[in-house]
C-alpha cells in the first residue's frame, strides 16, 4: 500500500512548539552586558534587552529582542529571571504566533494562551503543551472545549474519559509513519468497558490523520459501544504498507496481542475498521490472516470501511485522469488544487513502489490489491467470501462533479460497489454496501464525502452487537 494524501479535519490543532534546546546557548547584550538565553543558536544570532540585569544575566521586567542576520525572529516581553523567561510575559514571533501567560525557564508552564495566526489554544499548559480541560477558538468560528492530551483534543465525556488510556511501546522509522507530534512512536489509545467484554472494535486512521482525531470524530460510537461492553482500540499508524513492510504488521500484531492479554478478548472477537488508508489496513490484514493465519495474531470477525480505495490500479487511473483534467488549470478553487497534489502523489508513489503504471506492472498491482476488478477471482477479495463486511460510501455525484471534476467511473463507490457485488455472487452474505448519501461532514461541519461521519452509531453497534452474539 502506498502513502495517500486523503486529508480529514483534525478535531486538534497542531501548534509549533518552543521549548528551551540543548543546542542553546546565552548571548551577550552588547548594550548591556546582560546575558540572555537563545534557544536555538547560530552564529549569526544577537540579542537586545531593555531592564535591569542581576549577576550579568538579565532580571526582572523588560524586552528582549532576538534577531539572526539582524533580522528580529522573536520577541518577550515580561519578566525574566537569569536570563530566562520566568514569570507572566508574551512570546511573540514574526509569523503571527504567540506564547502568552506563565513562564518557567523559558517554557510555557501553568495557565495561558498560544495564538497561532488567529487560532487559539487556552488553559493550563505543561512545558508548552496543553494538557487536561482547555479550548481551541478557530478564526473560522469553530470553538472546542475539553480534554487535552499532549496538546491534542480529545473529544469524550465522563466517566468515558476516564476509561481512556494511551499506551505508548513503539518505536519506528519517523520518516515512514506520521503521527503528529511523537512521529518516532507508535501508540494506541483503549476505551474499555465494563465486564463482561463481548469484543473489540479496531478504528484505523486514514493517512496522515491522528489517533485523537479518530476520536474526536467517532465520539459517539465509542461511547456507545462501550455501554454495550465493546471495547475500542484506536491505532495511531497512518501511513505504512502492509505486503512489503514487516513493521506495519508488527504493530499491528503487537497492539492486538497487548490488548488480548490486558482484557482477555478472545482472538476471534475483533473487528477491524478504518477510514480510507485505515481502511484499506483493516481490509488487508483481514485478507492475510485468511490466507496465512501465521502472520497476523488475530483473525477478525468482520470488517468495516469507510470509503476506503480497493482497487490500486482503479486508483492509480483515477489519479493520472485528475491529472489530465486539472494540471495547468489557473485559478483552480482549494479542492481541486488538494486533490491535484494528492493525485500526483498516488502516481508518484506507485511509480515507485511498482515500477510503473499497471498495464505496464499488473501483478504488481494485483498483489497489493484489496480487490481486483480485472481479475475473475476478484484477487485478494477471494479471501473475503466467509467474512462479514460493511462498506460505507457518500455517492454523492454532484458534489464530486462541483467540488472535484470527478465523474461516477473515479468515485470509490465504483470500486466498493463491484467489490461487494463479486462478494455477493461468491456467497457472502454479509457483505454490505452502505451508500450514505448525503451523510459526509467533517467536524467543522464542511461538506465532504470522505468522512467517518458515513457511519451511524446506532445501527453499526447493533451490527456489531449481533455478531459477537
Amino acid at each position: 500500500m502506498i502513502k495517500y494524501l486523503l486529508f480529514v479535519f483534525a478535531c486538534f490543532l497542531t501548534f509549533k512548539v518552543f521549548a528551551q534546546n540543548p543546542t542553546g546557548k546565552y548571548l551577550k547584550d552588547v548594550q548591556t552586558g546582560c546575558k540572555i538565553w537563545d534557544d536555538n543558536y547560530t552564529t549569526k544570532d544577537s540579542v537586545s534587552w531593555t531592564g535591569a540585569c542581576k549577576g550579568n544575566y538579565a532580571y526582572g521586567k523588560g524586552t528582549i529582542v532576538w534577531r539572526r542576520n539582524g533580522r528580529e525572529i522573536g520577541r518577550y516581553v515580561g519578566v525574566v529571571k537569569k536570563g530566562l523567561l520566568n514569570g507572566e510575559g508574551k512570546y511573540s514571533f514574526p509569523e503571527d504566533y504567540s506564547l502568552e501567560g506563565t513562564f518557567i525557564n523559558g517554557n510555557l508552564n501553568g495557565s495561558g494562551q498560544i495564538n497561532d495566526n488567529g487560532d487559539l489554544m487556552s488553559g493550563t499548559f505543561v512545558n508548552n503543551i496543553l494538557q487536561g480541560d482547555g479550548s481551541l477558538r478557530f478564526k473560522s468560528g469553530l470553538m472546542l472545549m475539553g480534554h487535552f492530551i499532549d496538546g491534542r483534543f480529545v473529544n469524550l465525556d465522563q466517566p468515558y474519559l476516564n476509561s481512556l488510556k494511551r499506551n505508548i511501546k513503539f518505536t519506528i522509522d519517523k520518516n515512514r509513519y506520521a503521527n503528529n507530534q511523537d512521529s518516532n512512536t507508535l501508540y494506541y489509545y483503549t476505551l474499555s468497558t465494563q465486564a463482561p467484554i463481548k469484543g473489540a472494535l479496531i478504528l484505523l486512521p486514514s493517512s496522515g490523520e491522528s489517533a485523537e482525531s479518530v476520536i474526536c470524530c467517532n465520539k459517539q460510537l465509542m461511547q456507545l459501544a462501550s455501554d454495550n461492553h465493546i471495547l475500542t482500540l484506536v491505532l495511531s499508524i497512518n501511513n505504512g504498507a502492509i505486503d512489503d513492510d514487516n513493521t506495519t504488521l508488527s504493530f499491528l500484531n503487537k497492539s492486538f496481542r497487548d490488548v488480548t492479554a490486558q482484557f482477555h478478548i478472545p482472538k476471534d472477537k475483533f473487528i477491524l475498521s478504518g477510514l480510507s488508508g485505515g481502511g484499506m489496513l483493516a481490509l488487508r490484514y483481514t485478507e492475510i490472516s485468511r490466507q496465512d493465519s501465521s502472520k497476523t495474531f488475530i483473525i477478525p470477525k468482520a470488517l468495516i470501511g469507510v470509503d476506503p480505495p480497493v482497487d490500486l490500479a482503479g486508483l492509480y487511473n483515477t489519479a493520472k485522469r485528475f491529472i489530465t483534467t486539472n494540471d495547468g488549470i489557473p485559478n483552480l478553487s482549494e479542492g481541486r488544487k488538494n486533490g491535484l497534489l494528492e493525485a500526483k502523489m498516488i502516481v508518484k508513489d506507485c511509480d515507485e513502489s511498482y515500477g510503473g503504471p499497471p498495464e505496464q506492472h499488473p501483478n504488481e498491482y494485483i498483489k497489493r490489491s484489496m480487490y481486483s476488478r480485472s481479475e475473475k477471482n476478484g484477487g485478494n477479495a477471494q479471501y473475503l467470501i466467509g467474512v462479514p463486511l460493511r462498506l460505507y460510501c457518500d455517492p454523492d455525484i454532484l458534489w464530486q462533479l462541483k467540488e472535484r471534476n470527478r465523474d461516477y467511473y473515479d468515485m470509490n463507490a465504483a470500486d466498493l460497489s463491484a467489490m461487494i457485488n463479486f462478494l455477493s455472487l461468491k456467497g457472502n452474505t454479509g457483505a454490505e454496501l452502505i451508500p450514505a448519501l448525503g451523510k459526509g461532514y467533517r467536524l467543522d461541519g464542511t461538506r465532504h464525502p470522505h468522512s467517518w461521519s458515513l457511519i451511524d452509531p446506532s445501527d453499526c453497534v447493533n451490527w456489531i452487537q449481533k455478531l459477537l452474539e
